[in-house]
């Protein structure tokens, strides 16, 4: 397919764990293209084709992995998935016909200056995502940045702080803006070129309980050059995402303030109580003035201490942890790391991006081992590898907030309150890059902001009494900034992307918008890529033309003028089109999904009655299984029966041919035994029967047949013969009973022993395991496999 001009995809850059990309969405797929090498997400390419995942899966594990690849398994999670290298990343989306869906981003070439025309023609970056939108919605208000003036709101949005620091900063904004010399006045921020330093692309962990952010991939902006903290061969690793436990915020109280002593006697009141702040002429003048030229190098920290990299360092690192073991400990007078270490000692960085011990305890809002390392001598303008004090990494967790420990914090490290980082970062940057982490990241962004400048409000002016040896600036000995030079250098100070504290803000529509501009943030100040907040609607209005950061009244736009006036009608028109637009397209989706949902219950309706009838056949096969497994076990049985005949058949004959005087060979019918009695059984029982009564007499044959009997004593040793043998099989019977009896009792331990069960146990199943020993009898099991089978279940060694 092939995009008109105006419906073009957007390619944006970005970075993802440390590698810079270009990005274009397709289908709700985002696609990548490394800038390096232009190696292509070979994983991206099929799912925009629409192959399922298992089908994309084997693709990937035949097909691509039998080339040259790279998988990504780790890192940012759209980073991740198997990159091909160009050519053959083009002819998958060949092999897939989706060549032209992804035509932009196959032939978007750049120069290695990171620009889309020849160097030699523009120098304008690539857009990010964030911005590529902004510029977007500039083009469609055009002439948005020519706003009408505003009055200044009467009220504050600082609802948190004193009403002495919101009388301050309302007289401050009255004058700022109500000054005859605001208008003319509008000082540039922007560093010189040859001053800026980016940081790390890496970006450090700001770790908490709930929130972090990485420099690296959020969304405002890679950077191209990069501060060495270590070697130059040193690659930087990915930061790990760490999380630490919240502590206690209780100690010891905090170093205090004072003033300087020319000043105590124009501010001879208590900071302590709500006072109300009127600004004195002195103040306006101060406003009026021009800032003076801001100098980087006097605003950055002390640098880092070198890492451990001896024993004794390594020791001395060891010993500073155990500080951080036991969360609950107030008093750290008799630790052995502040006993036996010195000041500059108890400096050595911690971890890979050299925070040391006053860093993370300020994370940790540790607010007693934070006063017990500066009583030590800890410089509190050391900074980190990215060139961060301490402050401005305490507002990248919500510790602080956790333990309400932000103001006694600001007590001990407020002379650093102006300091700029590596990337030329203040902590305003800072608080706001907090406030754009998500989840409970604003919450904790706007209480750091309000109390800083509740702070600044009470104490600007005024002497630390710690640490004083260590004061950046060039200013007085640990002087905390005033809050007019709080607004007029620091509350408009650019990064090192030419970035505000509000456009960070206004780009990740932060909470912290109006708070800034009633401070005095200016949302027209622009980027280096020409981004101002203005462009994503902070500090104007996008309709009426009004702007909510009181700009000079002379600017008129006639353009916007006449949008304003046909507002309704603009809005009317487009409200119409959109609602056609969206009814159009949900009664689409409606009949696509009827359609669907009717073939889908035709289908389901087709497979469920397969599936009743499938049931219904099994059903009918197990009980055909059922009736001849029963067979089977009868003719087992009867097998075993014919067997057990057979051996006692087998004995009898032996029996018989070793008893003297009788023929085996002879067969005798079971009756005949006494055929040779002179004893006719048959005419006896018929002649009488069972109810015979010999008192009632007897018959004529009767009488005959008894005279044909033998003799009575012959009869009566015959009948003893009867009783005797008799007597004999009941005795044998018996006797196997009672063995039959002790053989079973045994037979029950042996069970008892072998499964644990109850006598009762083994009774229940005794029909079941009679039939299990038959079945064995008729199939035995082979000794060797038997040892292994009692061994397996009884765990013994037979």
């Amino acid at each position: 397919m092939s995009y008109q001009e105006e419906y073009k995809p957007q390619i944006y850059r970005a970075v993802y764990s440390n590698v810079a990309v270009y990005e274009m969405e397709v289908n709700g797929v985002a696609v990548m293209k490394r800038r390096s090498d232009s190696w292509l997400n070979a994983t991206q390419i099929l799912k925009v084709a629409g192959v399922v995942k298992a089908r994309r899966t084997k693709t990937l594990e035949k097909e691509i992995a039998a080339g040259e690849h790279e998988k990504v398994q780790g890192g940012y999670g759209k980073y991740q998935g198997t990159w091909v290298n160009y050519q053959r990343g083009v002819d998958l989306c060949r092999e897939y016909h989706v060549e032209e869906s992804l035509r932009p981003l196959l032939e978007y070439d750049m120069n290695p200056d990171g620009s889309g025309a020849p160097a030699h023609e523009s120098t304008i970056d690539t857009p990010t995502k964030e911005q590529a939108m902004a510029a977007q919605r500039k083009r469609l208000y055009n002439g948005g940045e020519n706003r009408s003036a505003s009055q200044p709101q009467q009220g504050t949005f600082f609802q948190n702080i004193s009403r002495t620091a919101a009388t301050a900063v309302n007289a401050l904004s009255k004058a700022r803006f109500d000054s005859p010399s605001s208008n003319s006045r509008r000082p540039s921020m922007a560093r010189k070129p040859s001053q800026q330093m980016s940081s790390q692309e890496s970006g450090l962990a700001f770790s908490s309980q709930q929130s972090m952010y990485s420099m690296s991939d959020s969304g405002f902006g890679s950077l191209q050059n990069r501060y060495q903290v270590q070697d130059d061969n040193d690659d930087p690793a990915e930061p790990p995402r760490k999380r630490m436990r919240s502590t206690s915020h209780q100690g010891p109280p905090p170093i205090g303030l004072t003033r300087e002593p020319s000043n105590l006697s124009m501010h001879n009141i208590s900071m302590h109580e709500p006072t109300p702040t009127e600004p004195n002429e002195s103040f306006y003048q101060d406003m009026d003035l021009p800032p003076p030229p801001i100098d980087d190098g006097s605003k950055r920290g002390v640098e880092s201490l070198a890492p451990a990299s001896t024993p004794e360092r390594f020791q001395k690192m060891k010993l500073i942890m155990t500080l951080f073991l036991d969360k609950r400990t107030k008093d750290f007078t008799d630790h052995p790391a502040l006993l036996q270490l010195t000041g500059d000692d108890l400096e050595i960085p911690l971890d890979e991006y050299r925070n040391n011990a006053l860093h993370w305890a300020a994370m940790l809002a540790r607010m007693s081992l934070l006063n017990a390392l500066v009583a030590k001598g800890v410089s509190i303008s050391r900074v980190n590898g990215a060139g961060e004090t301490a402050l401005q990494k305490s507002v990248g967790t919500r510790n602080n907030l956790d333990y309400r420990s932000f103001p006694r914090l600001l007590q001990v490290l407020a002379p650093t309150i102006d300091m700029v980082d590596y990337s030329g970062r203040t902590i305003l940057h800072h608080i706001a890059m907090m406030a754009a982490t998500g989840g409970g990241g604003h919450v904790s962004a706007k209480h750091y902001l309000e109390a800083l400048l509740e702070f600044i409000v009470r104490h600007g002016g005024m002497v630390s009494c710690a640490n004083g040896n260590h004061a950046p600036n060039g200013t007085a000995s640990g002087e905390v900034i005033s809050l007019g030079r709080f607004i007029s250098e620091i509350v408009n100070l650019r990064d090192d992307q030419g970035d505000t504290a509000l456009n960070l803000a206004g780009r990740a529509r932060s909470v912290l918008v109006p708070q800034l501009l009633e401070v005095g943030a200016d949302p027209h100040i622009p980027n280096h890529t020409g981004l101002r907040p203005a462009d994503y609607g902070v500090g104007v209005d996008m309709v009426d033309g009004n702007s909510q950061s009181q700009q000079p009244a002379n600017r008129n736009d006639t353009f916007i003028d006449q949008l304003a006036k046909s507002k309704k009608e603009v809005l009317d028109a487009a409200m119409s089109q959109i609602t056609a637009m969206v009814e159009e397209t949900l009664g689409g989706i409606d009949r696509e999904l009827a359609s669907s949902l009717t073939q889908k219950q035709e289908s389901f309706d087709h497979w469920h009655t397969k599936i009743r009838e499938s049931a219904k056949a099994r059903q009918i096969e197990q009980k055909q299984y059922d009736e001849l497994r029963r067979k089977g076990s009868e003719r087992v049985e009867l097998d075993r029966r014919i067997k057990n005949l057979q051996r006692s058949s087998e004995s009898l004959l032996v029996t018989v041919k070793n008893t003297p005087g009788l023929d085996a060979r002879k067969t005798v019918i079971v009756g005949d035994a006494d055929r040779d009695s002179s004893v006719d059984v048959a005419t006896f029982d018929a002649l009488f029967p069972d109810g015979f009564d010999p008192a009632s007499g007897f018959s004529e044959h009767q009488v005959g047949f008894l005279a044909t009997l033998p003799a009575t004593d012959l009869l009566s040793r015959q009948a003893q013969c009867y009783k005797e043998f008799n007597g004999g099989i009941l005795a044998e019977v018996d006797g196997l009973k009672a063995k039959n009896a002790v053989l079973g009792q045994n037979y029950r331990r042996m069970v008892m022993a072998c499964t644990g069960w109850s006598a009762e146990q083994v009774d229940e199943a005794a029909e079941g395991l009679t039939q299990c020993v038959k079945e064995l009898n008729d199939n035995p099991v082979p000794e060797d496999e038997a040892i292994e089978i009692l061994m397996r279940d009884r765990g013994q060694d037979w």
